[in-house]
């Protein structure tokens, strides 16, 4: 483990903000944890754990410490004849993952294909996508105790996933960094049924002329990407945090004042209320396709930002703020970023 100075963020984050880093250090093994906590720098210093980049967004210089998640590896811990459980480091690309598992005929998380993500973001913010979420396939979380010191193991029921949330955003923040996730994926199977259920997956299908009998993981995957690439940015072209803020949910009541007075408006229901379109919203606010000349919305999906040219953090920032302005404004709703803004 190696602390460094003055480092630039920029090509840390997928959003491409320039941003010093007092301290920077990346780590490659739960030793290198222990070791970096009882460290003066990290002790003396505020921390920012980094995992992907995909959804930070670095508001000014960080006075303090970056630390760099590049756990990786990958190991079979439990296997029968249909279905096995992988650990799998937390800096591991979680693309890569999910293709690797296809390729192996390994299925569950094919819906969550091309996110711009790493397996430890997948435990702590509960990936979500086309109806399938990171929850379905976890079964543990192993993370070190920033408090106490020591290594830690969560099951899946202690981790309180919730849409795109868990313990990790709310009771541990700051306490924790993980090192390992645990999935239990399934082995295909002509019993297996692919998670057709939302209308874009099932139109590309029809548009493909396919057979969902002949299908097999890592085509399905391949349509999954497809679909993402035309509707969202290419997150490895582009200068962007994919989808910005989260999907609202509302009560029945407020549903229905709503429609009342916006007839149009998508909705559809969830475990905790009725979820409503933000990308949509923000759309009906004016904001479809349009930019200050650094920071914009992405012209096929309102819901996702995009750096323009050179933006800072401040500059995102303001921008999203104008976004939640202006929804708050019209339709007396709270838009939250997905995107953590770090000061």
């Amino acid at each position: 483990m190696n602390i460094q100075n003055n480092i630039d963020l920029k090509k840390y984050n997928t959003f491409k903000i320039s941003s010093v880093a007092k301290y920077f250090c990346e780590i490659e093994k739960a030793d290198d944890i222990l070791e970096l906590i009882n460290d003066p720098i990290y002790q003396e210093n505020k921390k920012y754990f980094l995992g992907s980049g995909a959804n930070t967004i670095f508001v000014n210089d960080y006075e303090g410490i970056v630390i760099k998640n590049n756990i990786l590896g990958k190991e079979v811990i439990f296997e029968d004849k249909n279905k096995i459980q992988i650990k799998v480091g937390a800096g591991e690309n979680w693309t890569d993952f999910v293709i690797q598992c296809a390729e192996n005929n390994l299925v569950g998380i094919e819906n969550l294909a091309f996110i711009p993500s790493s397996v430890w973001a997948t435990a702590v913010q509960n990936i979500w996508a086309y109806w399938v979420e990171a929850k379905d396939s976890i079964t543990k979380v192993e993370w070190i105790n920033l408090i106490d010191k020591k290594l830690e193991t969560l099951q899946k029921n202690e981790c309180n996933f919730g849409y795109r949330d868990s313990i990790f955003k709310n009771e541990l923040k700051d306490k924790f960094i993980i090192t390992h996730v645990i999935f239990e994926l399934k082995k295909m199977s002509e019993n297996y049924k692919f998670n057709t259920q939302y209308r874009w997956i099932s139109e590309k299908i029809n548009e493909l002329w396919l057979e969902i009998s002949d299908m097999n993981p890592s085509k399905f995957v391949q349509i999954i990407t497809d679909i993402r690439k035309s509707k969202l940015p290419d997150w490895e072209k582009t200068w962007t945090a994919g989808s910005f803020f989260k999907n609202p949910v509302v009560d029945q009541t407020e549903r229905e004042k709503l429609q009342k007075e916006f007839p149009e408006l998508k909705w559809f229901e969830v475990e905790d209320g009725i979820k409503l379109s933000a990308g949509q919203l923000i759309d009906m606010c004016g904001f479809k396709w349009q930019n200050d000349g650094k920071v914009g919305t992405y012209k096929s999906h309102a819901l996702v930002l995009v750096n323009e040219w050179s933006a800072t953090g401040q500059d995102v920032k303001n921008f999203a703020t104008q976004i939640q302005n202006k929804v708050k404004d019209k339709f007396e709703i709270e838009l939250w970023p997905e995107a953590i803004f770090v000061e």
